[in-house]
C-alpha cells in the first residue's frame, strides 16, 4: 500500500514538472515570436524609410529631366503635360509599394509673405488675397492678422493679431517666433487657428518659397487660389484660366478676354508666372504592415536643372 502511495505521488510530482516545462515553453515562444514581430516591424520600417529617402530622390531626377526636356523645346512653363504631374501609383520599389506626388508650390499663396511687408501698398494688397483666400475656403480670415504678427519682426500687433505679449499670457507660456514659419503645423501655435483650419488651408498655401517671392503659378493654382489674387477675378473667369491651361508665355494669359485687361495689371507686380522652382514630393511607402508617409520640398535652379532638398519629413 506504501509503495502504491509513493508511485502516485511520484506521477503527481511528474505531471505537476511536465505541466510547469509545458507553460515555461510556451511562454518563451510566446516571447520569441513577439521579439520575431518586433524584429520584423523594426526591419520593415527601415526598409520603408529607405525606399522613401530613394523615392525623394527619384523625384528629384523627374524633376531635372523635366528641366532638359524644356531646354531642348526652349519652352519654359510648368503645367499640364510635364513630365512631374504624372502621380507614382502601387509603384513597386525594392521590398516595397510607392505612392507619391509631386506638387507645384508655386500654385499656393506663400504665407510667409505676410511677414515680408514693409510697403504699405502691397501689405494692403497682400493681406486681402490672404483674407479672401480664407473666406473662400471657409476659415475666419480674422487669424491673417495673428499669422501676420507669428511672422514679422516687431511687436506691434495687427487689429486682430497678437504679438508675445498675448503669447505670454497662456499656459505655458511662449513667445511669437517672429521670422518665417518652418512648416504649417507650426501654425497650431498661433491664436485662433485651429487643427481644422489647417487642414483646410493646406490644399491652397505654402511655407515656400522666400518671404519676398508671392508669385503664383497660374499653369497649377487651384480655381480659389486664382480668385483670391484679385477682387474682380470671379468663379467663372477662374474657370476660364483653368481651361485654357498649359500657357506657355505670359502673353498666352491675355488670349482670355474677361482676364486680359487685370492679367496686365497684375503682371506689373509680378503677382503671377507660368513655371515653378519650388515642388513638394509627397508619399507613403508600404513594406508589409510598415507604412511611412514622406514630404519633402525642394527647390529647382531654372538654368541648370539641378535640385536643392529644402525640407524632408518621414514619418
Amino acid at each position: 500500500m506504501k509503495r502504491s502511495d509513493e508511485r502516485g505521488i511520484a506521477l503527481l510530482l511528474a505531471l505537476l514538472v511536465l505541466t510547469l516545462l509545458v507553460a515555461i515553453i510556451l511562454d518563451f515562444d510566446a516571447e520569441a515570436r513577439r521579439e520575431f514581430r518586433d524584429a520584423a516591424v523594426f526591419r520593415d520600417g527601415l526598409k520603408a524609410t529607405t525606399i522613401a529617402r530613394a523615392g525623394i530622390q527619384a523625384a528629384r531626377a523627374v524633376l531635372r529631366q523635366d528641366s532638359l526636356l524644356e531646354a531642348r523645346t526652349k519652352l519654359h512653363y510648368d503645367g499640364p503635360g510635364d513630365l512631374w504631374m504624372m502621380p507614382l501609383t502601387n509603384f513597386p520599389l525594392g521590398d516595397g509599394i510607392i505612392n507619391a506626388v509631386i506638387e507645384d508650390e508655386r500654385g499656393k499663396l506663400n504665407l510667409n509673405l505676410l511677414g515680408g511687408l514693409n510697403d504699405p501698398v502691397a501689405k494692403r494688397s497682400t493681406l486681402l488675397r490672404f483674407k479672401r483666400l480664407f473666406e473662400l475656403i471657409q476659415v475666419d480670415p480674422r487669424v491673417v492678422d495673428a499669422i501676420v504678427d507669428w511672422i514679422d519682426a516687431d511687436e506691434a500687433p495687427e487689429a486682430d493679431g497678437a504679438e508675445s505679449s498675448y503669447y505670454q499670457t497662456l499656459r505655458p507660456p511662449y513667445r511669437a517666433a517672429n521670422e518665417p514659419l518652418q512648416s504649417l503645423e507650426e501654425l497650431r501655435l498661433v491664436k485662433g487657428v485651429t487643427q481644422d483650419m489647417i487642414d483646410k488651408m493646406a490644399k491652397y498655401v505654402t511655407v515656400f518659397p522666400s518671404q519676398t517671392d508671392g508669385r503664383i503659378n497660374l499653369n497649377t493654382a487651384h480655381p480659389l487660389v486664382i480668385q483670391a489674387l484679385d477682387l474682380r477675378i470671379s468663379a467663372a473667369i477662374a474657370g476660364e484660366i483653368i481651361q485654357g491651361r498649359p500657357y506657355k508665355t505670359m502673353q498666352d494669359l491675355d488670349r482670355i478676354s474677361s482676364f486680359e485687361p487685370i492679367a496686365k495689371e497684375l503682371r506689373l507686380t509680378q503677382a503671377y508666372d507660368i513655371k515653378s522652382q519650388f515642388f513638394s514630393i509627397r508619399g507613403t511607402v508600404r513594406v508589409n504592415e510598415a507604412v511611412k508617409s514622406v514630404l519633402g520640398v525642394v527647390k529647382r535652379d531654372e538654368a541648370k536643372g539641378d535640385t536643392t532638398l529644402l525640407f524632408v519629413q518621414i514619418r
